[in-house]
């Protein structure tokens, strides 16, 4: 009861109180209100951007451990093609080292065998030795006969220009122009033409047909004779005594 009588004492000094205090407040509230918002926009700005900045920092480890991983992908890629590619360059060379040997050791073994080549070698120059030779001995043997046949060819040609000029030949009593009386010995040709005969002209023979083949032409049996025509159809005994009645009437009318 006694706080109550204290309370109703200072009810008017309350109330004065009271609203001096929302008067004042009423002033500096837009102020505040603005401060107010001022500091949430700036705590709610900075907080933006701190948040902002981590997801910066977690999107570049992202990026970092991503372009990483590819990276790694790819770079593991080219060691396997590089390794794949010097396993199977060494596999070449081996493959190759190998090739070669065994080639070597084929062609020397059963390809190019040096004591089967120097035989076969001198065999082959044996053989053309010997064919050489035969065509030497064929060569001079065919040059021989070219050389004999043009002498023969010769030797008859002056033959039959010998027989030809027989008439230049020397008489008794007339010495021929191969035999000058001013030479010392008579000319080659001189002992020619005395040596060949005279140069006789050939006589054609008229052919006489044979009296076979003249028969023949006659009964038109010879290939070269006319041609002979069929047999005619025989004549009607009728008509030959008609032509021949025919015949004396006209006879009759002539006299």
């Amino acid at each position: 009861m006694a706080t109550l009588a204290r309370l109703q004492a200072r009810w008017a000094t309350v109330r004065q109180q009271f609203y001096f205090r929302n008067n004042v407040v009423d002033a500096f509230r837009k102020k505040e209100y603005n401060a107010a918002v001022k500091i949430q926009s700036w705590f709610r700005g900075c907080r933006v951007r701190a948040y902002i900045r981590f997801l910066h920092r977690v999107a570049i480890i992202i990026q970092k451990c991503w372009r990483g991983y590819l990276g790694r992908q790819h770079y593991q890629l080219i060691v396997k093609i590089a390794y794949y590619t010097m396993k199977m360059n060494l596999y070449n060379e081996m493959a190759v080292r190998i090739q070669r040997r065994w080639r070597g050791y084929k062609i020397r073994k059963y390809c190019f065998n040096y004591f089967y080549l120097k035989e076969y070698l001198r065999a082959v120059s044996e053989t053309n030795d010997a064919i050489r030779e035969a065509l030497e001995e064929f060569a001079e043997m065919k040059e021989r006969e070219e050389r004999k046949a043009s002498l023969e060819r010769e030797e008859k040609k002056r033959d039959y220009q010998a027989r030809k000029m027989h008439y230049l030949v020397s008489t008794k009593q007339i010495p021929g122009i191969y035999n000058s009386p001013f030479r010392q010995e008579p000319d080659p040709w001189e002992l020619r033409l005395q040596k060949a005969k005279p140069l006789t002209h050939r006589r054609f023979e008229l052919r006489r047909p044979s009296s076979s083949c003249l028969s023949n032409w006659l009964a038109c049996s010879s290939a070269r004779s006319f041609p002979r025509s069929e047999f005619l159809p025989p004549i009607n005994g009728r008509q030959c005594q008609r032509g021949k009645q025919g015949g004396t009437e006209r006879g009759d009318r002539e006299t």
